[in-house]
């Protein structure tokens, strides 16, 4: 879930990092605050307050504009592209997280829609960490103000020249010799990783999404909304607009933006989609007059260069916390198409309103047995089964922390359990989808008997798109199925439709 990237910047700082480096991991600000070089748990998407490295900030001029556009097919999807990490996913449902996590977490995205995630960046530039004593003086850049001081901060290392950014002589003593006593210490009081850069700015993200009966026409608007957001879109531009505002005019498209908005001054609130588009202008300006951190890089203290090679620290995702987050975001899309089928019968092949109720309350219940379990384990998350005593010199078990741990271990397994038979046996959440009624949108004809739609024009809509892409971004992932596995998916789903009763009754 989380992007990696090298920056020049850091790539310099880190510039003896060894081979095994793994690389950075980018995400949004959490909505707490965030200061360079604090420490981070990767497991509880949370700041820890203490510096554990030694080293300089340097501030990098100039400013970088970059923008996103990207399909989303549901609310999993889209916290995919904006949380970074499970931890965050978890976060932005039961507590604290980026304004990106919160956006994702708010915002309606429905199977019956085709929905454009539209994310633009200006960059004023990068705050990140170097060595305490760098070998090129102008690399010293702090603080941020045009006033240079001559002291440096209380973090930095003035009593050795070190060419590296490196762990503190506390935080060192801490660490030890790496034993699981003293890993579990440093993780608690440094995290598992620290804030290598922050990047001020702003940002606009934002949700554009278009509902039609007719697939045609709900292509016809997306491909004027990517002509006008690209400069190199212009291919059809004319035609694609025309028809789009006047399927707009005559009330058979409909076009709706969610958007947030991180950093920036001065500006107007967009109220329709040319007033969106103009804001995508002004953004670098008001990036300009009012700057705000909205994201930073983490870097794991095991990919310092001084960190010694027998230990090893753990910063990915829990599997688990993974699994429930991406079920959870993924039936929260599918029970706002659930709602939007009984309001909006109509845009949908005929289907019987009790069993898309029925399926509904299913659904909530299920997000509602999932989220109570994302809470209780946030809340336990920071509980320590080892606690000091006798002056902090010795530790001893709690025996209530343990408890307490085992029991959410037991209940998260019980959950995932009766997830995984209400999906078939799968992990993957999409194929949830293939329960839900079919809209308008998703064939060619809507008056086409329920009976008669094939399973591949089902799979199609619902599972292969976003499974085709992310195939491009993470090949490895669950939620990747190749061509065979759609055509797979398709004759099951021709199957199930072939013993339906009502199915049999018709022939």
């Amino acid at each position: 879930m989380a992007r990696r990237r090298i920056t020049p910047a850091l790539a310099l700082a880190l510039s003896f990092t060894p081979a095994g480096y793994a690389g950075t991991v980018n995400m949004g600000t959490p909505e707490s605050g965030v200061e360079l070089g604090l420490g981070w748990d990767s497991q509880r998407a949370e700041i820890i307050p203490n510096r554990c490295i030694r080293f300089a900030p340097v501030k990098e001029e100039g400013q970088t504009i970059r923008m996103q556009l990207k399909e989303v097919s549901d609310s999993s999807e889209l916290m995919e592209q904006l949380s970074g990490s499970a931890a965050m996913s978890i976060k932005s449902a039961v507590g604290s997280a980026s304004a990106q996590g919160r956006f994702a977490s708010r915002t309606r995205v429905s199977s019956s829609s085709n929905s454009m995630l539209i994310r633009a960046t200006v960059d004023n530039g990068v705050l990140f960490v170097g060595p305490s004593q760098p070998l090129d003086p102008v690399r010293s850049a702090y603080p941020l103000t045009e006033k240079v001081s001559a002291k440096a901060p209380w973090w930095v290392n003035g009593g050795g020249v070190s060419p590296l950014v490196h762990l503190t002589e506390e935080a060192r003593d801490i660490l030890g010799d790496g034993s699981a006593g003293n890993l579990r210490e440093f993780e608690r009081f440094c995290g598992d990783s620290f804030v290598s850069a922050i990047y001020s700015g702003a940002e606009v993200i934002a949700v554009m999404s278009v509902k039609t009966q007719s697939r045609t026409k709900a292509e016809s608007a997306q491909g004027c909304v990517k002509a006008k957001l690209s400069a190199w879109g212009v291919k059809g531009k004319a035609s694609a607009c025309s028809s789009s505002e006047s399927d707009q005019q005559d009330g058979s498209t409909e076009i709706t933006v969610d958007f947030t908005q991180i950093g920036g001054a001065g500006g107007k609130i967009p109220m329709d989609q040319e007033g969106f588009l103009a804001k995508l202008n002004e953004l670098p300006s008001e990036a300009q007059v009012g700057p705000q951190f909205h994201s930073m890089d983490l870097v794991a203290y095991s990919d310092l260069p001084d960190w010694p090679h027998a230990i090893v620290m753990n910063t990915g995702d829990d599997p688990e916390d993974a699994l429930l987050a991406n079920f959870y975001y993924t039936l929260t899309s599918v029970e706002n198409t659930l709602q939007d089928a009984l309001d909006n019968p109509d845009d949908y092949v005929g289907e019987n309103p009790a069993a898309v109720q029925a399926l509904q309350d299913e659904v909530i219940r299920y997000r509602r047995e999932i989220l109570t379990t994302l809470q209780t384990m946030q809340r336990v998350a920071g509980l320590q089964t080892e606690v000091p005593f006798l002056f902090g010199l010795f530790t001893r078990v709690d025996p209530e922390a343990v408890r307490l741990k085992a029991g959410v271990e037991k209940r998260v397994q019980m959950q995932t359990k009766r997830l995984l038979e209400f999906n078939d046996g799968s992990e993957n959440p999409n194929l949830i989808k293939l329960k839900l009624p079919v809209p308008c949108v998703a064939i060619a004809d809507c008056a086409t008997d329920a009976c008669s739609i094939s399973g591949k024009d089902i799979v199609d809509y619902f599972v292969a798109r976003q499974a085709r892409r992310t195939c491009r971004s993470d090949p490895t992932s669950i939620e990747c199925l190749d061509n065979g596995q759609l055509d797979a998916l398709a004759k099951r789903v021709d199957a199930v439709t072939a013993g339906n009763t009502e199915c049999k009754q018709d022939t």
